[in-house]
């Protein structure tokens, strides 16, 4: 290790880091002197484990507090953030970063400068993100910007596995979000107020996009300006989603690869042009003279295209590698790594909880440390072609296994089709389309017919690439990991060990103990998943959707949740399958549908989709939904068993506990199109008994399908009501609670939802009748299961 001085101060700083960030542990402020007192005077004493220990408690605990401003932030009187509430506001300030595209609309980070509200105005503080919901806007940094909006502090949903936004954007010194519907929405007071040099720069890009945009209209466009400039907001989903699942969606970030292909084709160019001069040729050493001026252009590239992780991390090794040239001095690659990875968190400490930065230098990492290894059996191989093909491949099987547990943990899939895509699409799109679209950038102020000729010839390459990569998509990812957070852990001491302990014996023996642990850590936690039945009531916003877990593992999902809201965001693929997959869950044994609403259904089309699915529930009252017809193609595509249960079925019995139908009643009652004149009275409801316990569902029933139900209360009668239509004031009537008499209420809403759900009337009933009442808005994701000690069920905290 001492070799490569730079992993132990590195790995302080990652740790106290970690400490911070996951735990919220701070070490006193007033340590940190100190220990920089004790750490100099170490310098003069022979004894190098003091020292080491001395560098390693003050990396350790720089890492730890470089965050608690964020984590735990002071903020002043005036800040943004203390003025959070209900009522809508004008806000002036001025745009502080590239505006960056979202699908539908933008994103705009500002500096807040005033607030007004009614006649009252005040001078306030702080950085907010601004929402806008439709439409690109044009604006640039340092544009003074003018929005009536409501303001919001950052909330996660509370959903188990679940990406935590609210620390992502507190990273960002963002502590306050708002939305506006449209960019009119948005009103530019004053151009240019601060008319810092990355205002200029963006205003390059922007050019450049616009340009990049009308030569190239579509799908191509759009990868190009990723390519090109780091606009990844223009991309189609699918498109995105498609590189991602064969393992190659790293090509449409501007990363170190292609930081790595453009110096090269500069430096090459400028050497063919160099060459060409005898007096040049003669008089100065062009292979150095041209590494440094390559360095400013890839570093005038870094501020171009947004400033990446990867991009920096790129620049940083080429800087580390120029810098030894001139000083004549060799470069070790891993410690040019290291080097990288310190001058970035030293910049900005929260990168480390950044994905990018994560997958960027682990990938690399591979590339160095397990290529070689790989590489061993094929030592004999004399052929250079066939010897640079293999090289290639195992520089990317390299690369795939060093992400691999990351990439599991944070995504929930496994694809080894990258090894195959990569050998396609890297060349296509590194070697081809990113050197001829980087040609074309200089000449679009120039030479606008030369850049659009280059632009098209790398569009035909990205179009190839497209439809390859949509060919490959159709090849099942692989979810067979679900690595914990202590799987993750211990595969990075595995790239630890593999990288800084010499010995194979010693590597082995701590391989092995590793893999010990992981293997037991996996048992204990099945253990501790066996049992009776349990409920995870998810918090999905403004919708619905229930996991239950029966005593045998089979698992029923009711509903999905959703949205009918017109281009938001995918419930099933942003929220639900995630948490599902966090939960170590693939299949859903019953997957039921309470009725057509989009807030119930929407969700289920992604995992219809993507999980397998044993059988599918409806109550076979029908109504016209595009959304019920598109889950229902998708499950007869897949020969999912279709079944129709309303109030005339027999009670069905799964791993010992009764599933009873109360309603809707049967469409042969009732005529095929057996509704009410309100879908929500149609529900599919039923009760679970299990035991002594019973949990009630009762989808979104209104009072009038209740008061049919109360005919006959003794099949009503529940320890647990999950509460129907998110709490609203026409359902859950006095009388019907009164029949069901729960113990528990659990009452599926979104925080801040602008039905204003709950209603304050359902509530007080519950309260009146002393019902333990749990809320999704208020306690995110809540989980009951069956105590058999207490023969009840509890909520599980």
């Amino acid at each position: 290790m001492i070799e490569r001085p730079l992993f132990i101060p590195l790995a302080s700083i990652i740790a106290g880091l970690s400490i911070a960030g996951f735990y919220s542990f701070f070490l006193p402020e007033n340590l940190l002197l100190p220990l920089l007192a004790v750490s100099f005077f170490t310098i003069f004493v022979r004894n190098r484990l003091s020292f080491l220990i001395a560098i390693s408690l003050l990396f350790f605990c720089w890492g730890n507090l470089a965050v608690k401003p964020l984590i735990q932030p002071r903020l002043e009187i005036n800040h943004i953030a203390n003025f959070v509430g209900d009522k809508t506001v004008t806000i002036e300030g001025v745009i502080d970063g590239r505006p960056e595209a979202t699908e539908l609309g933008s994103r705009l980070y500002l500096h807040v400068e005033r607030l007004f509200a009614g006649e009252r105005h005040a001078a306030v503080t702080g950085r907010l993100l601004l929402h806008v919901g439709e439409a690109r806007v044009t604006f640039l940094t340092g544009d003074r910007v003018r929005f009536v909006t409501h303001l919001h502090k950052p909330r996660n949903y509370g959903l188990p596995g679940e990406f935590d936004y609210a620390r992502f954007l507190a990273f960002k010194e963002v502590f306050v979000t708002a939305f506006v519907k449209g960019a009119d929405d948005v009103i530019l007071i004053r151009e240019g107020v601060d008319n810092r040099p990355q205002r200029r720069i963006d205003h390059l890009a922007s050019g450049m996009g616009r340009f990049i945009g009308s030569a190239i209209p579509g799908v191509e466009g759009s990868i190009l300006r990723a390519l090109l400039i780091g606009e990844r907001g223009y991309v189609p989903r699918k498109l995105e989603d498609d590189y991602s699942r064969t393992g190659v969606n790293h090509i449409l970030s501007i990363s170190g690869f292609h930081v790595g292909i453009i110096a090269l084709f500069v430096f090459q160019l400028l050497l063919a042009a160099g060459r060409s001069s005898e007096f040049l040729t003669l008089h100065f050493n062009l292979r150095k003279c041209i590494l440094v001026i390559t360095l400013p252009v890839i570093v005038f590239y870094l501020l171009l295209s947004g400033t990446a992780p990867a991009t920096a991390r790129s620049v940083i090794m080429i800087a580390a590698y120029v810098v030894a040239l001139i000083l004549e001095r060799e470069v070790e690659p891993v410690s040019s790594l290291l080097l990288a990875a310190m001058v970035i968190l030293a910049l900005s400490p929260a990168a480390l909880f950044d994905i990018s930065f994560q997958l960027s230098f682990l990938a690399l990492w591979g590339i160095l440390i397990l290529t070689p290894l790989f590489m061993v059996p094929f030592t004999a191989v004399s052929n250079a072609l066939l010897r640079k093909l293999l090289l290639f491949f195992m520089a990317s099987f390299a690369a795939t296994i060093a992400t691999l547990f990351p990439v599991a943990y944070y995504f929930h899939r496994v694809s080894f089709t990258g090894l195959i895509s990569n050998f396609v699409v890297v060349p296509l799109m590194g070697y081809g389309a990113v050197v001829l679209g980087f040609s074309a950038l200089p000449l679009i102020s120039v030479a606008p017919f030369l850049a659009r000729l280059l632009l098209v010839a790398a569009a035909f390459l990205v179009k190839i690439s497209n439809a390859f990569i949509q060919f490959l998509a159709r090849i099942p990812s692989l979810p067979l990991l679900n690595p914990t957070p202590l799987d993750l852990f211990l595969f990075y001491l595995v790239l630890v060990v593999l990288t800084f302990v010499s010995g194979k014996r010693t590597r082995l023996v701590l391989c092995g103990s590793f893999l010990a642990v992981s293997v037991a850590n996996a048992l204990l936690a099945s253990e501790r998943e066996s049992g009776g039945l349990k409920m995870t009531f998810f918090s999905v916003g403004q919708g619905e959707s229930t996991l239950i877990t029966f005593p045998d593992g089979k698992r029923m999902l009711v509903d999905g949740g959703g949205s009918a809201r017109e281009g938001a965001s995918d419930v099933g693929e942003r929220l639900l399958a995630p948490a599902l997959w966090s939960m170590g869950i693939r299949r859903i044994d019953y997957m039921v549908l309470t009725h057509i609403h989009p807030d119930h259904l929407q969700g289920l089309l992604y995992i219809a989709d993507n999980f397998d699915v044993g059988e599918f529930w409806e109550s076979g009252v029908y109504a016209e939904s595009e959304d019920y017809r598109t889950l229902k193609r998708i499950l007869v595509a897949k020969r999912v068993p279709l079944r129709e249960v309303n109030a005339s079925n027999p009670a069905i019995t799964v791993a010992g506990a009764r599933i009873e139908f109360l309603s809707p009643e049967s469409p042969a009652h009732g005529g095929a199109d057996c509704n009410h004149g309100d879908p929500n009275d149609d529900s599919l409801a039923f009760r679970l008994v299990y035991r002594e316990g019973s949990v009630l569902f009762t989808g979104d029933m209104g009072t009038e399908a209740e008061q049919r139900l109360i005919c006959n209360p003794q099949r009503l009668g529940a320890t647990v009501l999950k509460v129907a239509h998110h709490g609203s004031r026409y359902s859950t009537s006095q009388s019907f609670l009164d029949a069901v008499s729960p113990e528990i209420a659990v009452i599926s809403a979104g925080y801040g939802n602008s039905f204003h759900l709950p209603a304050a009337e359902t509530l007080s009933k519950l309260r009146g009748k002393g019902v333990q009442t749990c809320r999704t808005d208020l306690d995110g994701t809540i989980h009951l299961a069956y105590d058999a000690a207490a023969e009840k069920f509890a909520v599980v905290r």
